[in-house]
């Protein structure tokens, strides 16, 4: 499995938004590098978030058995 760094962001009343983005009052995982470094410190700063930078685990991709499209036959 791969790592992914996520900034988890949760807003403390729904509806928050902030770099382009309502947040909601549950926690959203977003790919760090979704953000530049001024957005990051921007969510950072914003008293009515809270910002955690974190890493998630990420399957690695495997193609599907067949390929895309495949179809069955009878």
């Amino acid at each position: 499995m791969a790592k992914l760094k996520v900034l988890r962001i949760t807003a403390k009343r729904d509806g928050r938004r902030r770099a382009g983005i309502d947040h909601p009052a549950s926690p959203v995982d977003h790919p760090l590098d979704a953000f530049s470094k001024a957005q990051i410190e921007q969510l950072k700063a914003d008293d009515q978030l809270v910002v955690q930078e974190t890493e998630i685990d990420v399957p690695d991709e495997k193609p599907a058995a067949g390929g895309r499209g495949a179809k069955a036959t009878s």
